[in-house]
């Protein structure tokens, strides 16, 4: 028996972020002379998404080092080689051609929109497996699909038809709309507004519509200001970082009466940074450790011996870390059904596929490789109101309540809709 080398920490792209706060300690086999199966990521190793990144990579190196621990996978340890996107799609085009012309990895991972498509573009060239854990971009299921992309996450089309249909089962009655001016917030903001106004009850209308430049701002005032006059009572939004930081510390230091019901709120970066502020929001999406299902108490058993020194945002699988994790098991399991990581071999195996993941029962969509699944809805809650059994954070800062599930049904995007010719054939 014998501990990860640093070598190994290094190569993950883990050393120094604690997210080996318990080293794991694996069995040394006689691995397949044909080299390991690897796994590369392009992540946010600096700038302000760094702690999502490391978060990230902690939950795929934990599912690679499950497999590794029971004799690796087709004979073959598994191997994650991460390596710094900078967030930047020009930076990350650069990287993804080292990870598959350099290190020949088997399968590609990124994390970011822009980063995810140029690297979907370049695995696809070289007839290699892209596989996203976070957001997409809907095109690239969409009218841009290409037969190599996986898009093991929600896009934010779908989060923002899961936010309408809550908002529309809702006692809200006036919405604003407010979200980053990128190709995906302005998607979201777009399909909340088509899907809000097929659901809406007559009581219900949307008051106004913002974009704003994204990473950019430092006060929000004037645009929290125009919410505010709107007479609306809820504020959809898909920001995130930064942006929804200062979006919501701001609102309340305004003085704001406003709902915000957005996809990422489930952060625990971001209730430490605004406390009480945070309290009455409602967030949307996956994963959210609240929604209680059999694979999520599975892997929080397996999970919190492991990290529980580790920082906050991955001390729990929740929302990225959640989503980088439930991805990674996926793909293993899917390289070992199809007994390969050939391209060709890979695609047969994925399409249709069924699988538990943490939210609930999820399918790997044939025409699209969109994962379709439910999500969770809950509301943000002082400590003391959170209820024990999932006061995963004790009294340290609000967080989320008991989750309850969104069905699949209403987030999935209609095939009439993607935008896709192989959906629209189907």
């Amino acid at each position: 028996m014998k501990k990860l080398s640093r070598r190994d920490i290094i190569h993950a792209g883990l050393a120094g972020t604690g997210a080996l706060a318990a080293p794991a300690i694996i069995t040394r086999y006689a691995w397949a002379q044909t080299g390991p199966i690897k796994i590369g990521m392009l992540e946010a190793q600096s700038g302000a998404n760094k702690y999502v990144s490391e978060a990230r990579i902690a939950a795929t190196q934990f599912a690679a080092d499950r497999v590794n621990a029971l004799g690796g996978l087709l004979g073959r340890k598994v191997e994650i080689v991460a390596v710094d996107s900078e967030f930047k799609p020009d930076v990350a085009a650069r990287r993804a051609n080292e990870l598959l012309l350099g290190e020949k990895v088997d399968v590609l991972i990124a994390y970011g929109g822009g980063v995810a498509k140029v690297a979907a573009q370049i695995a696809n060239k070289a007839d290699k497996i892209f596989v996203s854990t976070s957001t997409l971009p809907a095109e690239l299921t969409g009218a841009d699909f290409m037969p190599t992309t996986f898009s093991l996450a929600f896009n934010s089309e779908m989060i923002s038809r899961g936010v309408a249909t809550y908002i529309a089962g809702s006692n809200i009655k006036k919405v604003f709309i407010l979200c980053q001016d990128y190709a995906s917030g302005r998607s979201a903001g777009e399909t909340f507004k088509k899907r809000f106004d097929a659901l809406k009850k007559v009581d219900q209308a949307l008051v106004g519509e913002e974009y704003h430049p994204t990473f950019k701002l430092t006060d929000f005032a004037p645009y929290i200001t125009k919410v505010m006059a709107s007479g609306a009572d809820a504020l959809m939004t898909a920001n995130f970082g930064p942006d929804l930081r200062l979006l919501i510390q701001q609102g309340a230091q305004l003085g704001w009466n406003i709902k915000v019901v957005g996809f990422y709120l489930n952060d625990p970066t971001l209730a430490i940074a605004v406390g009480d502020a945070l309290v009455g929001h409602v967030t949307v999406g996956v994963n959210q450790i609240t929604l209680d299902t059999p694979t999520q108490r599975k892997f929080l058993t397996e999970w919190r011996p492991r990290f529980k020194d580790a920082p906050h945002f991955y001390r729990l699988p929740d929302l990225a870390t959640g989503q980088a994790l439930n991805g990674a098991v996926w793909l293993l399991e899917v390289i070992r059904k199809a007994g390969s990581v050939e391209t060709a071999a890979l695609i047969k195996a994925w399409e249709g596929d069924k699988y538990e993941a943490l939210w609930g029962p999820a399918e790997l969509r044939s025409c699209d490789h969109q994962i379709i699944s439910p999500c969770g809805v809950a509301e943000i809650l002082p400590a003391a109101k959170i209820p024990e059994e999932i006061r995963f954070y004790g009294m340290e800062f609000p967080y989320i309540g008991p989750a309850t599930a969104i069905p699949a049904s209403a987030l999935a995007t209609p095939l009439s809709e993607t935008g896709n010719k192989r959906c629209l054939a189907t």
